[in-house]
């Protein structure tokens, strides 16, 4: 049975024990601190007031009228001080910082009478956001440790509107996954293609719903995930869970009962049950977790890293009554299948099905290179198995195919800094994802079972021998490259462009095992089989965008364009019910032909996205957003069956369709943040959703009279409903 490859495991030990991280510096989205100083008594401003946050080299100089803003900060808790010759020096602790917010400082400075004399206030997180134009719920690191979760998934469940990872009634796989900035979907999933550990994460920010003109290929929201910096002292933390899974639900199975004699004619089966003892013997959960962090030069450099191993069963458990490579007797006789004579050489044992085995690894590097330049480094390994169940297999686990992935993800990153009033973030990341779906390595490997014994099955519909006989295995390579440009042209206005090109690479393989009992193996499926189908295209991904934040006072508006663009790369039949007709050869293999098809059509939109927030009260905020959204379907739906081949034994055949258009939605929303107390809040969303090009399934009909299925843009729908949350400080 396939395991984890101990060497890439050890490869992720290297990099835990050897990446080294800055201890002041962003790695991702951040927020801004702005405010006004003015003289106490007077209510005067003063100009050229130094306020800076205590500990980093950020800060920033009042202007002529009082006014100072820093940009660049990362999300966090921090104290910021305000000194003016011949003022008492004041400081504020407790500030707290959240990605793409403004959090507001003001200061009021006294005339200094005793030298030395400062004065410390501690800042209360106000109960609304004032500049906040759309439903947007941040967690950030404390919150996170005090939630009863272990991953980020379950998190993210927590928010109002999200429900199993559907987002305001939305579809499976329409929300984009950052990381400090980057994507990180897989192309064929639209999910995320790795998990970020929950120990690593400094902030979650979950946007459900009408996002900023940065965020795009997605319809229904935004999970943007900030990794952690690392702490001024050396720490390290350990979480361990192993539990049991006893069900007070009797699982049925049949007890052996084969052997000589045996006729499958017959229901020679009989039930039984699991007891507790034996529910007891599987193990539902190991959960291993372990990150070390801690300073290697004060304010220079220093280490932060995670691994955690898991193992999660189901409640599906199957029985190994039957070996793979069981075989009947007397199988050249002729006989009818319900006369052969079946043999039972499994153990017996109960067996764990939907099992996932993984293990994850996730560190940074960072350097400071000098006061305006610093570079980042982010390393993400996950790899593991997972065993399905499968109910005609139930009594052969061991014939199985297993679900082995791997995913490892570099993101590089150089931050520029131009003064006080501007910055930039160039970054590069590569993703390779692999997933395999195969009972063993090799393909000829002689413990496959012929055909004709995998498809044995008793009177009860169950297998009683033999194995699935196919693989998959799919490559995905995806090169990233994000950068935008932030500018503070005053203190009105936040500009903010930016542009996001993927580059991907599929290299995709499904075929059949060809093993029959008389002649043996056919090791490689002819190219011409409808049983083998080769995927190799490099699909484009560009966007760019353009947005400006307005403050004002009473007034926040966050206004954008954005252009999206994709070509898949393909080529698509022009008459789709002669999809699999073989007419002109194949230029890039000669042993295959193609049909009379074309180039599928570059598909692009211009998306304008609109946000108004202001107060109606000292605690109450009223806002609205509207927007237009586009996204590129799963490739998986652009690309099964690339090869458009048409099985003759199966009634229906099913063809992907790169010439899918992207799916579009246009979202509104109206909402209130109001504060009860001092303490406690309440925020109510009113939202619609207008969905077009949504995907489902059309039915072709052959010349000569088969049937086909193919992708189309063919659903739509209208979402509408409201949320409702209570909050506390």
């Amino acid at each position: 049975m396939p395991r984890l490859r101990p060497f890439r495991f050890g490869f992720g030990l290297v990099v835990f024990s050897l990446l080294l991280t800055n201890l002041w510096a962003a790695t991702g989205p951040t927020g801004k601190i702005a405010g006004r100083v003015v003289e106490a008594g007077t209510g005067e401003p003063l100009p050229g007031v130094n306020v800076v946050i205590v500990g980093t080299t950020l800060g920033a100089t009042t202007d002529a009228d009082g006014y100072y803003y820093i940009l660049n900060v990362p999300p966090g808790t921090y104290a910021v001080r305000a000194s003016f010759i011949g003022f008492t020096p004041v400081t504020v602790e407790n500030v707290k910082v959240v990605q793409d917010k403004t959090t507001t400082i003001d200061f009021e400075l006294r005339e200094q009478v005793i030298e030395g004399e400062e004065v410390i206030v501690t800042a209360e997180r106000p109960i609304v956001q004032i500049d906040r134009t759309t439903t947007t719920a941040v967690v950030d690191e404390e919150q996170l440790a005090a939630l009863p979760v272990v991953n980020l998934g379950e998190a993210i469940n927590l928010q109002a509107g999200v429900v199993d990872g559907h987002f305001r009634g939305g579809r499976i796989g329409e929300v984009a996954y950052l990381v400090n900035g980057v994507p990180i979907n897989n192309a064929f999933t639209k999910e995320a293609a790795f998990e970020v550990e929950q120990n690593m994460v400094s902030s979650l920010e979950v946007i459900s719903g009408v996002f900023n003109a940065e965020y795009g290929q997605a319809l229904s929201g935004v999970v943007n995930i900030v990794t952690k910096g690392l702490p001024d002292t050396w720490s390290g933390s350990f979480l361990g869970y192993v539990g049991a899974l006893v069900s007070d639900r009797k699982l049925e199975f049949v007890r052996r009962k084969t052997g000589p004699g045996t006729n499958l004619s017959v229901d020679d089966f009989e039930s039984e049950f699991v007891s507790y003892t034996e529910a007891a013997e599987f193990p539902n959960l190991t959960d291993l977790q372990a990150s070390l962090g801690g300073p290697i030069f004060r304010d220079r450099l220093g280490i932060r890293a995670s691994v955690r191993y898991l193992r999660d069963n189901s409640h599906f458990i199957a029985r190994d009554l039957f070996s793979p490579t069981d075989s009947s007797q007397n199988l050249n006789t002729g006989l009818p299948r319900e006369a052969w004579v079946i043999e039972s050489t499994g153990s017996g044992d109960f067996v764990p099905r939907n099992q996932t085995e993984r293990i994850s690894v996730n560190t940074s590097l960072g350097y400071q290179i000098s006061s305006n330049l610093k570079f980042d480094y982010n390393f993400f390994l996950q790899e593991g198995i997972f065993r399905p169940y499968s109910h005609f297999r139930k009594y052969v686990p061991r014939g199985i195919n297993n679900v082995e992935f791997f995913a490892q993800t570099h993101i590089a990153a150089l931050r520029f800094t131009f003064g006080s009033s501007a910055f930039a973030n160039l970054s590069y990341s590569y993703l390779r994802d692999k997933t395999d779906v195969r009972l063993y390595e090799d393909p000829t490997d002689p413990r496959y079972a012929s055909a004709e014994l995998s498809s044995l099955q008793g009177a009860n519909a169950f297998a009683v021998g033999g194995n699935d006989l196919f693989t998959s295995n799919q490559l995905t390579q995806t090169h990233t490259v994000v950068g935008d440009l932030t500018w503070q042209a005053n203190r009105l206005h936040l500009f903010k462009t930016g542009f996001q090109a993927r580059f991907h690479s599929l290299n995709n393989r499904d075929f059949g095992i060809e093993k029959s009992f008389r002649t043996g193996y056919r090791p490689q499926p002819s190219p011409d089989r409808f049983n083998d189908n080769t995927l190799r295209t490099k699909p484009l991904e560009f966007a760019a965008y353009v947005q400006d934040k307005m403050e004002f006072t009473g007034l926040i508006v966050n206004a954008g364009l954005r252009f999206d663009y994709f070509d898949p790369d393909y080529l698509i039949p022009i008459d789709w019910a002669q999809a699999a007709l073989t007419e002109i050869p194949d230029p890039n293999n000669p042993d295959r032909t193609i049909s009379n098809r074309r180039p599928a059509d570059v598909e692009f939109q211009i998306s304008p996205r609109l946000g108004i927030a202001f107060p109606i009260s000292a605690t109450g905020v009223m806002r609205f957003s509207a927007g237009l959204f586009f996204q590129v379907p799963p490739f998986n739906l652009l690309y099964t069956n690339p090869e458009y081949e048409v099985n003759p034994a199966s009634g229906v055949n099913q063809f992907g369709n790169p010439g899918l258009s992207p799916e579009r939605t246009l979202a509104f929303e109206v909402g209130l943040q109001q504060g009860l107390t001092d303490r406690l809040g309440l925020e109510l969303t009113l939202f619609s959703k207008d969905v077009r090009n949504l995907t489902g399934q059309e039915i072709l009909r052959t010349p000569n009279g088969d049937f086909s299925v193919r992708w189309i843009n063919r659903d739509y729908g209208t979402i509408r409903g409201l949320t409702l949350s209570l909050f506390q400080r």
